[in-house]
């Protein structure tokens, strides 16, 4: 065997692994950013976890207009605890479950389609950039997804086994009857034969599975409730196939029992806890409530209905209320609900540019090209590939009998429950087509946002997978002419859902937003490069031309950032305050502007310019100090407006003992004037602490730390440190931090610092 075939032997066996792999450098390359603008319900999500992990229990929830389903504020108030409160890290623990995600949906695939469409729908689960984007986000999405393709995994594979499922491997494999391989095999068996001598014909393993789906849904209701009204039908679906397969009903009925008590089971607590905490039953959360008044063509506007219900503090009496005026204004005009259908249908397959769509610091801010592109191309394009693949996969896969189902000459008994017939043939594609029909019917109903395709995919995915391997078999003839044989019979229920899905997939696409953005994107890619290679007229050049194609803040900042670059102020200022002017609370805007305010002398200005308008403090220190290169200085007042750029892992500015300050996080930053010869650096600073205690703090700079005992009061302290050459000098300063009452992690106050060059 040569290398190279060797090489594709290797992939081929670990195919998996390296797709696992793949996800996790996916989702790591976007959040290896600085942490992203908080949008849409991060925001509300943030603020519970932070009250949970604080002691303050579900507080928020008292003034806002609906009550959350508890699992996933639980699930980042956990992951806030082991990144120590860094926000940024936290995300991390929702990369793990996007990845595990794609090996679910594998799992969920093979067990529904096969191992060729299995490998594929990971492939599409690893790329969609839906599921990669919605990993780095504070949402309770990629949680739900992950919870839910378990959930359906289980149910499927509590399904396909039965009490005719062989325990004992094949003859050639006991050689060693006295093994411990075998001695599990045997005493699985001999479990098995006693359950089903017991309990009437339960299998080896099924009700287990039922139990982990039972279990599995419950928590995924517990993260997103729109599973609560479907648990009754997976059970009876379960209860069907089972009967269906074995002919026992007590089997059957012990094990659809045993998955609806163990989902049940795990909602319930969190149920009993609403009934104790507000006197009334809200199973699970109360924003159908919100959405049956805010959706339904109410005569109040938005801010109406938000502050109406913000003033109501009871949940359950929150959630009373809205229901009653929705369904007075329902009952008031019924037509209502004929006439959101279309244009929730739109909403829900539409593709819109929301502000979280990229991972981004600041929504104001440009896309670069290599992301957008491969947004279009992973996001939008594969997301129409999907849906269409599905529709295909699911009205021609006809391997849609369970595991171990048995032959089609012995299904032709039929078992009536009620009214309904259930055929022993049915399979886990109509449990797949019920989920469908389920939440489009709620989007439907309620209200749609393109988001909740989320609750779509993990079963759409394995059929697209199956659809899309099916058409790229080779050499199987017959499977061929069975598959175009079955394309020509059903091409018209194909092409119809297709042009029911592409009408506002299509039609109501931003053209002009993703035009606008590859143009600007492309004069971007070519203006950097051309001034890499010195190209600096061409760069200009470029840099205009992408203002042209799309007016956004960072083409002005660049151009501005290459005017200054080449010396021309006036140019440079013009082009930040167009930006500033175009997106007056944009941080780098305004950064930018005060910037080179200070540098041209207009220190007024630049103070201004740093407060910005509605800009948090916090942001514009952090940004300042990693965006801006001012000039190194010798004399550095902390906290007087003028400082940003200086001063790094420092808090906004206050007034501490009778001077502007700024508090470390524990270790902070000054970039300060470096020289050839030994610096001497001065610094003020204080640590009043709660108990009055010194603290121990370490300054370091020029590969060389001193210790120190910073007491609580104001004091100066002289250090000598090597020289650094023209480059600036970073005095790093160290110390144990305290919990302020805010939440900060406070370390000690700096005030003041200056160098000065000592001549020997």
């Amino acid at each position: 065997m040569n290398r190279r075939s060797a090489i594709a032997a290797w992939v081929a066996r670990y195919q998996l692994a390296l797709l696992l792999a793949l996800a996790l450098a996916l989702r790591l390359l976007l959040w290896y950013q600085p942490l992203h603008q908080l949008a849409n319900d991060e925001i509300e999500y943030v603020s519970v976890a932070r009250d949970l992990l604080g002691g303050r229990g579900w507080q928020f929830y008292d003034h806002y207009h609906w009550l959350r389903a508890p699992l996933y504020p639980l699930f980042l108030a956990a992951s806030l605890w082991l990144a120590g409160g860094d926000l940024h890290r936290a995300a991390l623990p929702n990369i793990v479950l996007s990845v595990a995600t794609v090996y679910l949906s594998y799992w969920l695939a093979l067990t529904l389609v096969g191992r060729r469409a299995a490998l594929l729908a990971a492939l599409c689960t690893t790329l969609l950039w839906t599921f990669v984007t919605f990993a780095s986000l504070y949402m309770s999405e990629t949680l739900f997804t992950f919870l839910f393709t378990g959930a359906l995994g289980c149910l499927v594979r509590a399904a396909a086994l039965t009490s005719s499922t062989r325990v004992l491997p094949p003859r050639h494999q006991e050689t060693k009857p006295w093994s411990l391989g075998a001695l599990v095999v045997k005493l699985s068996a001999y479990f098995s034969h006693g359950v089903r001598g017991r309990g009437g014909g339960c299998c080896a393993g099924g009700w287990r599975w039922a139990l982990g789906a039972g279990i599995l849904f419950g928590l995924a209701t517990l993260t997103r409730s729109i599973t609560l009204l479907f648990l009754p039908i997976s059970a009876l679906w379960l209860l069907a196939m089972l009967y269906g397969r074995t002919r026992r009903m007590r089997y059957a009925v012990i094990c659809a029992v045993l998955f609806g008590l163990a989902a049940l089971g795990t909602i319930a607590p969190w149920t009993i806890r609403n009934e104790r905490a507000y006197g009334h039953l809200i199973p699970v959360e109360t924003g159908l409530s919100y959405n049956l008044w805010a959706f339904n063509e109410p005569r109040e506007d938005s801010n109406t209905i938000f502050q109406t219900l913000e003033q109501i503090r009871n949940p359950a009496d929150r959630s009373a209320y809205a229901t009653a005026k929705g369904l007075a204004r329902l009952r008031e005009d019924p037509a209502i609900l004929l006439r959101k259908l279309w244009p929730n249908w739109i909403y829900l397959w539409r593709v819109k540019p929301i502000e979280d769509r990229f991972i981004l610091e600041s929504y104001y801010a440009d896309v670069g090209l290599p992301i957008f592109g491969a947004a279009l191309i992973f996001d939008d394009s594969l997301y129409l590939l999907i849906a269409l693949a599905a529709i295909a996969g699911l009205v021609l896969c006809g391997r849609n009998r369970p595991i171990n189902s048995p032959p089609r000459h012995q299904d032709t008994k039929a078992w009536r429950l009620g009214v309904l017939v259930v055929k022993p043939s049915i399979g886990a594609k109509w449990l797949v087509l019920a989920w469908l029909l389920y939440v489009i019917a709620t989007v439907l109903l309620t209200h749609g946002e393109a988001r909740y395709r989320h609750f779509l995919f993990p079963v759409l995915i394995p059929y697209a997978a199956w659809a899309l391997a099916e058409t790229r078999r080779q050499g199987d003839t017959e499977t061929r002419r069975v598959f175009c044989l079955r394309v020509s019979l059903s091409r018209c229920l194909i092409v119809f859902l297709w042009a029911l899905l592409l009408w506002p997939a299509l039609t109501f696409y931003p053209w002009t937003w993703a035009a606008q953005n590859l143009a600007r994107g492309a004069y971007v890619l070519a203006g950097d490069s051309a001034w890499t290679v010195g190209a600096r007229a061409q760069a200009l050049n470029a840099y205009e031309r992408a203002i042209t194609a799309q007016k956004t803040p960072d083409g002005w900042l660049r151009l501005g950032d290459a005017a200054r670059a080449l010396g021309d102020q006036p140019r440079a200022l013009s082009a930040y305050r167009a930006a500033n002017r175009l997106t007056p609370s944009y941080i780098a805007a305004s950064a930018r502007l005060g910037d080179l305010l200070r540098a041209i002398g207009d220190e007024a200005g630049a103070r201004d310019a740093f407060i910005g308008q509605y800009a948090d403090a916090q942001r514009v220190v952090d940004l300042s100090w990693r965006e801006l290169r001012p000039p190194p200085t010798a004399q550095l007042d902390v906290g007087d407006g003028l400082d940003f750029g200086y001063v790094g892992g420092v808090y906004p500015a206050e007034e501490q003992q009778g001077a502007t300050a700024r508090w470390t996080s524990g270790q902070g930053w000054l970039r300060l004037r470096g020289d050839a010869g030994p610096q001497l650096v001065r610094l003020r600073l204080a640590a009043p602490r709660p108990d009055s205690a010194a603290v121990p703090v370490q300054v370091c700079a020029a590969r060389r730390c001193w210790s120190l005992v910073v007491g609580p009061r104001w004091r100066s302290y002289s250090l000598e440190f090597g020289g650094v050459g023209d480059d600036p000098l970073l005095v790093e300063i160290r110390s144990p931090t305290f919990a302020a009452p805010d939440g900060r992690q406070l370390g000690v106050l700096i005030d003041n610092a200056t160098v000065t060059t000592l001549r020997r």
